[in-house]
């Protein structure tokens, strides 16, 4: 279960889960996949519908947009912390 650890606690808790699940990585993956797929179809390997790849850029975006959404805002709190450590002073 070491592997699943990533924050290195040593205990797997919801934070390592949010640590896998917020990573830059999955929008390269979901933007290979929305690459492989449809070329795939195109080159008559799948026979997959449309729809399917509206799907997939739907998610892809989602996923995109969840993740720029977690950094900004871990970015401006950080800069409130400072602010108020600065006024503190």
């Amino acid at each position: 279960m070491k592997i699943f650890d990533l924050n290195n606690d040593g205990v797997l808790d919801r934070h390592d889960v949010k640590k896998a699940i917020m990573r830059y990585e999955w929008i390269v993956v979901t933007g290979l996949l929305l690459t492989i797929v449809p070329m795939l179809n195109v080159l008559g390997y799948t026979n997959i519908d449309s729809d399917f790849f509206w799907a997939l850029a739907g998610l892809c975006l989602t996923v995109e947009g969840i993740i720029e959404l977690y950094y900004e805002q871990k970015y401006w709190d950080r800069m409130n912390e400072q602010l108020a450590t600065e006024e503190e002073r």
